[in-house]
């Protein structure tokens, strides 16, 4: 019988070995396009790291996340390495393992040159059974989702959030510094209590335990949250160099979300479109 530690290896292991097949086809895929571009050109290469908004892996029709998606709509279609991997929160995300395997994916020049890095990261890091310490009850609030978030709790850990993002950056800066970063703040979820196979609700159960029942006060407390996370990241792109915030909130119709916390394919191609633009105005001809 499997131990806790072997499945844990099991899965680490997994996941270095997926990695590396991701890796490998881009690296073939990046002297592919090399070879046969016709005067010199040089297809625009990209890198995408962080959660499951790049790397959803239940399996829908293709595309199936904001990465795969401007794949498919971006002309001439860019080449782009996924480092996403689903479920980690942005310190996991930029802990020492995942940020040495960035750190070697950006020095190794078969992967290259990177044109852009594109990073979806920080909602992992709110959601969940923690969710319910960004709250207030609302008995405290008097009913009024305006006082249903704990601003002062919220802000501690966005501040971790940021600091991770601030690391990314230098990252960036020391390994390859001519790329654009670009990153987002999501689209206002719906807690609506829907998941997806086994894993969530992620947001429902900890408004219902501090009393938020209702959906429209639920949202409106989500949406305080995701405003906040868009000031934060809007702040740090004014003082990094070639930090673009890609505003995707506002974007999906509630029809467009799979559950709580994902869109529906079509939703996915929304969010890809934002990015598709944000780049082509940036690198105008090249996607």
């Amino acid at each position: 019988m499997k131990t806790e530690v072997d499945i844990i290896t099991g899965n680490q292991q997994a996941i270095q070995e997926e990695m590396a097949r991701r890796e490998a086809e881009h690296q073939e895929e990046v002297a592919r396009a090399t070879r046969q571009l016709p005067g010199g050109a040089k297809p625009l290469i990209g890198l995408a790291d962080g959660d499951s908004w790049f790397d959803y892996p239940l399996p829908l029709p293709d595309p199936t996340d904001v990465r795969d998606s401007l794949r498919d709509i971006g002309t001439p279609r860019p080449i782009i390495l996924k480092l996403a991997y689903a479920g980690d929160a942005t310190t996991a995300l930029l802990g020492v393992t995942k940020r040495n395997r960035l750190i070697a994916a950006l020095k190794d020049p078969r992967n290259g040159p990177i044109d852009f890095i594109m990073f979806s990261g920080g909602g992992d890091d709110l959601i969940g059974d923690q969710f319910r310490f960004w709250l207030r009850d609302a008995n405290v609030a008097h009913g009024d989702p305006r006082g249903g978030v704990n601003h002062e709790l919220l802000s501690d850990v966005l501040g971790v959030v940021l600091a991770a993002y601030a690391d990314l950056a230098q990252i960036r800066q020391n390994f390859a510094p001519q790329a654009l970063l670009l990153v987002h703040a999501y689209d206002f979820a719906i807690p609506n209590g829907v998941g997806v196979c086994s894993f969530g609700p992620w947001l429902k159960p900890s408004l219902n335990d501090r009393g938020w029942t209702k959906l429209a006060d639920g949202s409106d407390i989500v949406r305080q949250i995701l405003i906040e996370f868009k000031k934060r990241l809007l702040a740090f792109c004014a003082t990094t160099s070639n930090a673009i915030f890609v505003d995707t909130q506002g974007t999906l119709a509630p029809n467009e979300w799979a559950n709580e916390l994902h869109p529906t394919p079509e939703g996915f191609r929304k969010i890809a479109e934002k990015f598709r633009a944000a780049l082509s105005h940036k690198l105008p001809g090249r996607i």
